[in-house]
């Protein structure tokens, strides 16, 4: 059992505690005056950020956020500033906001939020290079629609998405990228993602219809035509295969890992994690021990715990023990780092009344953002006394 300093005890009484998919439309609740620490905790709580003690603690802390988030509020670059080391943008690197459906390509927008990531000192993790969902199937259609034949077709497609991953390659300095996601179903047997177990919605697009081998086909282009990119450019950074429901689908968890061992293209093997607050520790034992097993660099890429609104401890443990689970488990040399899948609960992607994040609607920490600090301070063996 983990020990716990007695200044928690405290801190717990002064709160009130609580792929990659687009996110939901969120009325904003209007703009909050950036949160003074001083107002509310000792000041020995804020000797370090959650940065300084996962540095310590030989792992890199990332956040997610969107486009507008930090507009008319500076809470979000308080936060970001002190308690991550780097971020993903949740859309805007995505096909379909990079392309449009006449084929152009623009970065205005999104370099905007490299531009304000950059000012926060952040580091930028790419995502992502190559989805079912998100993507321009608009204008992906009229190359299809275009073609004088199906081999013409598919050879048009292709052509877009090798195009589509030398822009983004050359355009973006990012420490890794996700090369792909979520290219597995969930049926229980670990079978590739196609048009027949995957639901046709609004810019969906089964890249692996157009490729020789089908999806697999498909993954084995995208992480060639990406390293052959970053070798293109005077580039390095790291190629990774990511999905979701890694720890509760061992057969998903299986096909993503033996792909990964045998491609030696991928480095580094990504869970997204959004988990359920009674996910158990053995299925994220059994999850990380296999993903080391790849001799891949491991990520745990989109954590949140939703927690719903009656406030409880499980949230905050259960962050805790995937924190210390990844650290025992993941030697220091395959560790990708840890991103939770956005900053405070005004803005998750899941929508409201759920509150999966470390952080309340007004930027507070709450109780899991303070039981982590405590257990990453004292894992670190530093001082917690200002």
């Amino acid at each position: 059992m983990m020990k716990r300093f007695p200044i928690l005890l405290t801190l717990s009484l002064l709160l009130c505690a609580c792929g990659g998919k687009e996110p939901l439309n969120i009325p904003d609740p209007g703009p909050y005056k950036p949160l003074d620490p001083a107002d509310l905790y000792p000041a020995s709580v804020f000797k370090y950020g959650l940065k300084d003690l996962a540095k310590a603690n030989g792992v890199m802390i990332g956040a997610e956020f969107t486009h507008g988030e930090y507009t008319g509020d500076d809470s979000l670059r308080v936060v970001l500033k002190r308690d991550f080391e780097a971020v993903t943008f949740g859309n805007e690197m995505k096909h379909d906001n990079i392309v449009s459906n006449t084929g152009s390509i623009s970065f205005v927008w999104v370099d905007e939020m490299v531009r304000w990531a950059k000012d926060c000192d952040l580091k930028l993790f790419g995502h992502t290079l190559g989805w079912h969902s998100q993507q321009q199937s608009d204008y992906l259609q009229t190359l299809i629609d275009g073609a004088a034949d199906s081999k013409a077709a598919a050879a048009a497609v292709r052509e877009a998405h090798a195009e589509f991953v030398d822009k983004m390659v050359e355009h973006f300095d990012v420490y890794a990228w996700d090369v792909v996601n979520e290219v597995f179903s969930d049926d229980g047997a670990g079978s590739w993602r196609s048009s027949s177990n995957t639901q046709a919605n609004y810019h969906v697009f089964l890249w692996g219809d157009y490729y020789e081998g089908g999806t697999k086909g498909f993954v084995d282009a995208a992480f060639k035509e990406a390293k052959e990119a970053l070798q293109k450019y005077g580039k390095t950074a790291d190629l990774y295969i990511n999905d979701y429901n890694l720890e509760w689908n061992p057969a998903k968890l299986e096909a993503l890992c033996k792909y990964a061992e045998g491609n030696p293209d991928v480095t580094g093997v990504g869970s997204q994690m959004h988990c359920n607050t009674d996910l158990s520790e053995d299925a994220i034992k059994n999850m990380l021990t296999r993903m080391v097993k790849t001799g891949k660099k491991v990520r745990i890429s989109e954590l949140d715990v939703p927690q719903g609104s009656i406030p409880t401890n499980t949230q905050a443990d259960l962050i805790v023990t995937i924190f210390k689970l990844y650290l025992d488990i993941v030697p220091e040399a395959q560790r990708g780092g840890i991103t939770f899948w956005g900053v405070s609960d005004k803005n998750s992607w899941l929508g409201k009344g759920k509150y999966p994040l470390l952080y309340n609607n007004a930027y507070q920490r709450k109780d899991s953002y303070l039981k982590l600090h405590a257990y990453l301070l004292e894992r670190a063996g530093l001082e917690k006394d200002s």
